[in-house]
């Protein structure tokens, strides 16, 4: 494999195609038709958005007071969000390296080796991405991961999507009955909580609004975890996924929809963990399928 600055397309026979960069293993530009069969780019590329498009890590979302204990060592991580950890940290994490790239027709593979100390993460942990457009319409992302010492992992795409004209006019339905609350710094409290009746109830497909959103679903298996959809376009995507958290940030311009481990998870022992032990392989697959109603 050889590193390379310059952007990769793949692209399906019914005219889908998807650009990536080995800057961040990230997605640049995904062309989708509408109803009408017209191809539009349905990534936002607005000059505020942060993390746009790119694999983050080592660990997506928030680690608060940016440390935590793992077999009884305590380590320091890089403060980026005032005094917490954010998708990784600094100057070494993921978002911010060149990965190797290994194109093909229909797929982009790209590794990395996030070293031993990096932002503070223990242990080397080698990294591998593959983009991959079915001719099904499907863009299937798979993430994998090794360690040679135990070291927390979350892998999430930034992705900010906008199907056509504004946010608020967006559709979205989610398989989530329930949600993280968090503190005033968006910090899991520890606790799960129904949605029912709240303004983060998505189990029936609404209209998303006007108002900011920046908070963690929690998954249930057997169905899209997500349904997004414009009504003047026709364009719809589903997101399916082995994670078992969604974190739903909606901007004025577009939204994320970044499927994940739980939040703050290395410090809330009665979430799922996300350690990753030597010898044990971290392996995540997220799919979005897209069509036109």
């Amino acid at each position: 494999m050889t590193s390379s600055p310059g952007t990769h397309l793949i692209r399906n026979a019914s005219g889908l195609s998807v650009r990536l960069s080995p800057l961040g293993a990230a997605l640049v530009e995904v062309l989708v038709p509408d109803r009408e069969g017209r191809f539009a780019d349905v990534l936002c590329h607005a000059k505020d958005q942060r993390y746009a498009g790119v694999t983050v890590g080592r660990v997506a979302n928030r680690i608060c007071r940016a440390r935590f204990a793992l077999e009884g060592e305590v380590y320091e991580l890089t403060r980026n969000e005032g005094e917490h950890h954010l998708h990784g940290g600094g100057e070494q994490s993921l978002e911010k390296l060149v990965w190797d790239a290994e194109p093909s027709d229909s797929s982009v593979t790209f590794e990395v080796r996030s070293p031993d100390g990096a932002d503070g993460y223990p242990g080397s942990l080698d990294v591998r991405v593959t983009y991959a457009l079915a001719e099904s319409d499907e863009l299937v992302i798979r993430y994998h991961a090794t360690t040679d010492r135990p070291t927390p992992v979350n892998l999430t795409n930034h992705a900010y999507w906008n199907l056509g004209g504004a946010v608020e006019e967006h559709e979205l339905a989610l398989h989530a009955a329930q949600c993280v609350p968090t503190d005033d710094d968006l910090i899991p409290t520890g606790a799960i909580q129904s949605v029912e009746g709240t303004a983060l109830d998505f189990t029936s497909p609404r209209r998303l609004g006007s108002d900011p959103f920046d908070h963690t679903f929690v998954l249930e298996p057997g169905a899209p975890a997500a349904t997004l959809s414009h009504g003047a376009t026709g364009r719809r995507m589903e997101v399916f996924t082995t994670q078992p958290a969604l974190q739903l940030f909606a901007t004025r311009q577009a939204l994320c929809l970044e499927v994940q481990g739980f939040p703050d998870a290395v410090n809330h022992p009665q979430y799922p963990s996300v350690v990753l032990q030597p010898g044990e392989q971290y392996v995540q697959e997220t799919t979005h399928r897209f069509d036109a109603y």
